[in-house]
């Protein structure tokens, strides 16, 4: 059977491998592997932020700044058991079957492709902004047993994954510090260590020693910043 595509952009370098793959709603798409100069794109210099991730708020940045993403999956929450109960309701084999499982994973690639699309405006937004992105290494698995749907809906690594692309190609450095490092325990004006901060309900704590009122994740996203940018100085 013969297939026509579209080329919605020109081939560049050399074509190494060419991959044809059909996703679960019977489209086609046809992945080439080039090989071609990469130009270097020097690193700007300019401001430097720390981000800290969150389940309150998506990202928190460390002049104050909260963003809070869209919550795809959870939208689409109603739309989505709406066409799973009408694939359960279906006699398997039939055609009624199938065209309710393509209409469902029509349902899950509309998800996945606002939230792509989302952050790749939201990546842009910040390395056209910053010249030095600090983040913690997030130990995904552990937040997914503790908090589940919303740590997926979130989809956090695909963010860092778009995010370190786009740095990439606008001369910006994503720093990341170690997922131990006390960045919520420590008060960013002395240096102090408390366990206060261990229940994430608590989103306002006085340092013991010095008496500063830090916001949660206000206070992690600076101490995030400030381990970041000693990390790029040695």
């Amino acid at each position: 059977m013969d297939y026509k595509y579209a080329a919605y952009r020109p081939f560049a370098g050399t074509i190494k491998t060419l991959t044809v793959k059909r996703n679960a709603l019977g489209e086609f798409f046809v992945f080439l592997s080039c090989i071609q100069e990469w130009p270097d794109v020097p690193a700007r210099t300019g401001k430097a932020v720390g981000m800290d991730f969150g389940l309150k708020h998506f990202l928190t940045l460390d002049n104050g700044r909260k963003i809070d993403a869209p919550m795809w999956y959870k939208s689409s929450l109603n739309e989505i058991r709406k066409a799973n109960r009408a694939v359960s309701r279906c006699k398997k084999g039939s055609g009624n079957r199938k065209r309710a499982l393509m209409h469902l994973d029509r349902v899950h690639e509309k998800v996945a492709n606002r939230r792509k699309d989302w952050f790749f405006k939201l990546a842009n937004e910040l390395t056209s902004e910053y010249a030095v992105i600090c983040i913690e290494d997030l130990n995904l698995d552990a937040m997914k047993r503790l908090w589940g749907r919303k740590v997926s809906d979130y989809a956090f690594a695909e963010f860092v994954s778009i995010l370190d692309w786009v740095a990439l190609k606008n001369g910006c450095q994503v720093i990341k510090i170690d997922r131990w490092a006390p960045s919520s325990k420590a008060c960013h004006v002395c240096g102090v260590l408390t366990e206060d901060t261990k229940d994430l309900r608590i989103r306002t704590w006085t340092c013991p020693a010095c008496g500063t009122v830090h916001d949660r994740d206000v206070n992690a996203a600076i101490n995030i910043r400030n381990m970041g940018l000693s990390m790029l100085i040695a």
